[in-house]
């Protein structure tokens, strides 16, 4: 990340954290959620970075209950019913998202 990247970042979190102190009440909870969801794509794409081997190095995605069914080529009960085994990642509101790269990893995993 270049200088100008690292001041615009910076500079984008100062606005927001001036903004989030006028943020009404009945928005809080959707900030709240949005930032939580962000901070997980961040940690996810440090700890996805620091255990892939190299050259597989790349951008994770969270995926909802309906995409990774998807990937698995399940319903989506059998994702909520097999969740612990694909180390879903809480958000509020009680909603799931399952990280790609893990889930592609058990289906390695599992498939032979």
């Amino acid at each position: 990340m270049n200088d100008a990247d690292c001041l615009r970042w910076r500079t984008s979190m100062a606005e927001l954290e001036t903004a989030a102190t006028d943020v009404s009440a009945d928005d809080v909870p959707e900030l709240a959620g949005r930032l939580e969801a962000l901070k997980l794509r961040l940690v996810l794409r440090v700890q996805t970075s620091a255990a892939a081997p190299a050259g597989e190095k790349g951008e994770d995605r969270l995926l909802d209950a309906k995409q990774a069914a998807a990937l698995l080529g399940v319903k989506k009960s059998w994702i909520y019913d097999h969740s612990p085994e694909l180390s879903p990642i809480p958000l509020p509101g009680r909603l799931l998202r399952f990280s790609e790269a893990k889930v592609r990893r058990w289906m390695r995993r599992t498939s032979g």
